[in-house]
């Protein structure tokens, strides 16, 4: 799992058939401060985040096929959640 933040959308010219209709956004992975990293992700949303929201994102295939029906799209993140707050413990 991964936290980031949406930075931007993906307009992609051409696309795989698979990702007809899926929105794609830039995501910069953060760390566990919640500051930005500098690498930045893509990542299919079904959620509906935007720009500035700070989202989940799992990175393990398997969502995308979930949501798409499509074993062999060619995607890999996922966001999962869009997160209201994050409470770090200091330990």
């Amino acid at each position: 799992m991964i936290i980031g933040r949406i930075v931007g959308n993906i307009v992609p010219a051409v696309c795989h058939p698979g990702l007809d209709g899926v929105r794609l956004l830039l995501c910069e992975v953060l760390d566990d401060q919640g500051n930005g990293t500098g690498k930045v992700i893509g990542t299919a949303d079904w959620l509906g985040a935007g720009a500035g929201n700070t989202v989940l994102v799992v990175s393990d295939g398997d969502a995308a096929e979930a949501n798409t029906n499509d074993p062999k799209i060619p995607l890999r993140n996922v966001v999962m959640g869009i997160i209201d707050d994050v409470e770090v413990d200091e330990a």
